[in-house]
């Protein structure tokens, strides 16, 4: 029984290798609806998947329910990234399950990444348990893993979200939220942020550290960007002075970003001056945004790049209102609030966009940073759509930029940032990070796996000490003790060969595995097939 599960297991992941891969995650908080059967845009779904309200991100989350088939079985979805040989990749997902239809027994949540060839045939792939029987219910988990390296005649990969249900256990149903997956590169997405700076140079502005864009041809425009001091710098009161000026025949425009990530919170951005008085072809932008992995107009209809703006603008014509709150994309319904708005001289005042999970509350104020009241307020808009941003790497933005070039030299004077965290605790908001610089312990997947003669099982330990390597039964007893003793710090490899301790061949089904060791105590799966 146990192997027919586990052939249907097979099957299941094989099914489907027609999708065109691509290079993002599509829709990865399910807040974009299918059309024609499918619940979500943008994913490929299998047995009962439905929409759920009950969301860790937004207003929606994906509902996945066992396939309750009477057999080890899988019900799920998945979508088709491109890949290479050699590359590695970081996912993570936000997976809850109720008390009322909770994993029990061999149940889990999963995370799969499948290696397939250029003809969307299955090569190998892993599966990893973002959830089991002992996860707390009526929680938001964040669940994270960093694949082995794709083998040899890898074209796309697979990343599948799914409940595996075992033969006799009941029904469960469990949430999917804020999936990522990405490629650890190279180009890393963290190193993907700073294509636009090359220069490298920053400035010092209300204690924070920003990397200047430049110099060359750059979005948005795009547009010819400085990195001058000339185009950004800061004063001898700390404020931050950006500019458009022409140089020779050519027009320059200049952007800020922030070099680290803040995550959900209260963004204020304090102004100083004749806002109102921008060229009609000037655009002052103050944003979230993310550079993904790669670009395409075809891709923003999710917000692909977690873009939310504040903006300062008449768009090249003076009957236009000079200001707008916008998540992107601009052009779907109910994504902008536009507004007039009139300044003095030296007047200072603020704008600020409060992200959380599950809004966005847009405000623009007269006064400095603590001076927000109705009597002060300007405008405000709450925003609570489909594009709100993802927890990842959003960085604050400030540039000032030209759809044609202006009459005269454009400058925007800033007071001051300031950043109100959601997560006091720490920066709450990454799902998947990069692999650490050095070495720690850390328990790889087998492979092959499945197996039929045979696998290996790599470690790694940072320090040396007692270890010990062992297969396990699905219900936790031991079958075979691979390693104990004494590493040392390093990598580490050990073959199983589908043997027992008394040298006898184990049954086709799941095993798993596991490690005690200096720094780590984990354990993952391998299925065993005849």
């Amino acid at each position: 029984m146990l192997l027919a599960g586990v052939a249907t297991i097979v099957c299941a992941l094989a099914a489907g290798g027609g999708a065109a891969a691509q290079c993002l995650l599509a829709n990865p908080s399910f807040e974009v609806l299918g059309t024609g059967g499918s619940v979500f845009a943008g994913w490929n779904q299998f047995g009962p998947v439905a929409l759920s309200t009950s969301a860790a991100h937004g207003s929606f989350c994906a509902q996945v329910t066992g396939p309750n088939t009477g057999h080890v079985d899988v019900s799920g979805f998945w979508q088709t990234q491109t890949c290479a040989p050699g590359q590695r990749w970081s996912a993570s997902v936000c997976v809850s399950h109720s008390s009322t239809s909770p994993l029990t027994g061999q149940s889990q949540a999963i995370l799969n990444i499948e290696w397939r060839n250029a003809a969307g045939a299955l090569i190998s792939y892993e599966s990893h348990a973002a959830a089991d029987a002992s996860t707390p219910h009526n929680a938001w988990r964040v669940y994270s893993v960093q694949s082995q390296p794709a083998p040899s005649g890898t074209a796309s990969i697979h990343f599948l979200l799914g409940v595996l249900q075992g033969p006799t256990d009941p029904t469960p149903q469990v949430r999917f939220d804020a999936a990522t997956c990405v490629s650890l590169g190279p180009p890393t997405l963290e190193s993907l942020q700073w294509n636009d700076f090359p220069s490298g140079r920053t400035v010092s502005f209300s204690g924070r550290t920003w990397r200047v864009k430049g110099p060359g041809f750059y979005g948005p425009g795009p547009n010819l960007f400085d990195n001058s001091a000339s185009a950004a710098s800061v004063d001898a009161a700390g404020r931050l002075h950006l500019t458009i000026r022409k140089v020779g025949n050519s027009w320059y425009s200049s952007e800020v970003v922030l070099t680290e990530a803040l995550g959900y919170g209260d963004y204020v951005f304090t102004t100083r001056g004749r806002l109102d008085l921008l060229d009609r072809n000037t655009v002052l932008g103050l944003f979230l945004w993310e550079y993904g992995s790669c670009y395409s107009d075809s891709y923003l209809w999710w917000n692909p790049y977690n873009e939310i703006d504040v903006e300062f603008s008449r768009w090249g014509s003076p009957a236009n209102a000079n200001a707008q709150f916008v998540a992107q994309p601009a052009s779907s319904a109910g994504n902008i609030f536009r507004f007039d708005a009139a300044f003095s001289d030296t007047e200072v005042t603020s704008h600020a966009m409060r992200w959380l999970p599950h809004s966005v509350d847009y405000r623009s104020w007269r006064g400095g940073p603590n001076a927000e009241s109705p009597a002060n307020m300007i405008a405000s808009w709450t925003y609570t759509g489909a594009h709100l941003p993802r927890p990842e790497m959003p960085r604050v933005h400030l540039n000032l930029w030209q759809l044609a070039a202006p009459t005269v030299t454009q400058e925007t004077v800033f007071d001051a940032f300031t950043f109100h965290s959601a997560c006091p605790s720490g920066n709450c908001g990454v799902l998947a990070v990069a692999p650490p610089a050095t070495a720690s312990a850390r328990l790889s997947l087998a492979a092959p796996n499945p197996l039929t003669t045979g696998t290996t099982i790599r470690f790694s330990v940072a320090t040396s000490g007692d270890a010990e390597l062992s297969v396990l039964d699905i219900a936790g007893r031991r079958v075979r003790r691979l390693l104990i003793g004494t590493v040392s710090p390093g990598e580490h490899a050990v073959q199983w060969n589908g043997r027992n301790d008394a040298g006898q061949r184990v049954p086709p089904g799941v095993y798993l595995y596991r490690l005690r060791a200096p720094g780590i105590a984990d354990t993952k799966r391998v299925i065993v097939l005849e």
